[in-house]
C-alpha cells in the first residue's frame, strides 16, 4: 500500500522534484501520516522508503520529519531489520 501510493504520487504530480521543497514536505507528511495509522507495515515498503529517508535524514530542512517517520517505521519491523 505504501509503496504503491507513493508510485503513484510520483506518476500523477507533473510538478514531481526533489528540488521543490513543498512537494518534498508533503510527501514526507503523507507517508508520516500513512505510518501513524497503519496497523502494520510490511518490510518490503521500509526497503522502498529507506533509502530516500537515509538520504534526506542530513538535509536541514527535513531531518525532523525523516526522524520522526524512521523511528515511527522501527516500530514495526524487528531490531534485526534495522541493524542491516
Amino acid at each position: 500500500m505504501l509503496e504503491a501510493t507513493a508510485r503513484f504520487i510520483k506518476i500523477k504530480m507533473k510538478d514531481w522534484k526533489e528540488s521543490n521543497l513543498n512537494m518534498m514536505k508533503e510527501a514526507l507528511e503523507t507517508l508520516k501520516k500513512m505510518t501513524e495509522h497503519c496497523d502494520r507495515i510490511p518490510k518490503r515498503a521500509l526497503w522502498v522508503y529507506a533509502p530516500f529517508l537515509t538520504e534526506k535524514i542530513g538535509d536541514v530542512k527535513f531531518s525532523t520529519p525523516v526522524k520522526e517517520i524512521l523511528m515511527t517505521l522501527a516500530e514495526f519491523v524487528t531490531a534485526k531489520f534495522v541493524a542491516s
